[in-house]
């Protein structure tokens, strides 16, 4: 198998975990280059964040830039793995890839379904491949009942309810700050939120047409000061006339072993997904595996090497990644305007790529 060099842009910014440890530690892949500044989003480390990418560039004996460009522009380098925040993806996606580059991130693509439709189109362009990292179908339960109802067990799908909360409370360390609220699209309704709509995509065969969407501020006051909702809830309507309802969060209760609840209702059949049990009806089948969130994303990268050799799609694309940004921003809409919204799937103007060019993120 290929190995491949990895460049790194982006240390320590809320919300963006650093992926490409996992990335490199599960395939043939090796950390050489890091870039990491304050511009590239509201952070962990404050002032002290350029000693600490440096640090982090000493750790895996990799070059440091303090320009992303350098690393983008770097012939030696074949994966970019971009974790900067929201309102800063586009711009260096887009040129990671018209430089040649794979590129791996987290959700969302970028801070508009625009930027989003940017980023595909440039993707096209290249022939080179994206990855982003978003979704609970690559969990065996998940991925197990997606199956299923491929194969018709649960016949035609009528409705879904998904829940999935992060349970325990607020990371150590983490402070919302006005910033960083405005480098995000939205709080819990885009972090937590983008694994659930990604999952009910996966689920479904047709596309999301309609969200009404509320936000809430509930459980940490610091959150609402700077107008981050700390859970929200997404009813949709599919263009099959499948009906799901959302519920996401981050709660201050712990339950052991929480994951991803599911039930999904079909003209055949009904599944429900809870901790570590998939059960179908009326068969009675029940099939058991323990959530290990650890191991599924090792499994995840993994594979991403794989479709990198055969071409497979990647487990979760960047079109998948548009979708999800189009739903998002309908359910944007939906919270501050009280209404249901339509789901934009077609922009009448396709973005010029120059538009990054125009735009002064750096």
């Amino acid at each position: 198998m290929q190995s491949y060099n990895i460049g790194v842009i982006g240390i320590g910014v809320w919300g963006c975990h650093s992926l490409e440890q996992t990335l490199a530690a599960n395939g043939p892949g090796k950390i050489t280059s890091v870039c990491s500044h304050d511009k590239l989003g509201a952070g962990l480390y404050g002032g002290r964040l350029e000693e600490e990418a440096r640090k982090y560039a000493a750790k895996f004996d990799a070059a440091f830039h303090d320009d992303w460009r350098n690393v983008v522009n770097d012939p030696g380098i074949d994966i970019v793995s971009v974790m900067v925040c929201p309102a800063k993806k586009a711009e260096i996606i887009c040129a990671a890839l018209r430089a040649g580059k794979h590129v791996v991130t987290d959700k969302p693509l970028a801070m508009t379904a625009e930027e989003a439709e940017a980023v595909c189109l440039a993707e096209k362009e290249s022939g080179k491949r994206g990855f982003m990292l978003a979704g609970y179908h690559t969990r065996p339960l998940v991925k197990t009942l997606i199956e299923a109802i491929n194969q018709g067990e649960l016949g035609e799908l009528k409705a879904v309810s998904i829940r999935l909360c992060f349970m325990g409370g607020i990371f150590p360390g983490f402070e919302p700050s006005v910033r960083w609220r405005n480098e995000v699209p939205a709080s819990e309704m885009f972090t937590i939120g983008s694994h659930a709509i990604v999952t009910l995509l996966k689920l479904t065969s047709g596309k999301i047409r309609k969200v009404y969407a509320v936000r809430k501020f509930d459980f940490y006051e610091n959150y609402h000061r700077v107008n981050a909702e700390d859970w929200a809830t997404l009813n949709c309507i599919s263009d099959s006339g499948l009906v799901a309802n959302i519920k996401v969060g981050r709660i201050p209760h712990r339950v052991p072993g929480e994951d991803i609840a599911m039930e999904v209702t079909g003209a055949e059949g009904y599944a429900q997904i809870a901790g570590d049990c998939l059960k179908f009806y009326p068969s009675g089948k029940i099939i058991q595996i323990p959530v290990n969130g650890g191991q599924v994303l090792n499994d995840t990268f993994a594979e991403y090497y794989s479709c990198l050799t055969d071409g497979r799609p990647m487990p979760t694309t960047f079109q998948d990644g548009l979708e999800l940004q189009n739903v998002l921003a309908a359910a944007i809409k939906s919270a501050d305007s009280g209404k249901v919204e339509t789901v934009r799937h077609n922009s009448s103007i396709i973005m010029d790529l120059k538009y990054f060019q125009q735009k002064s993120f750096s």
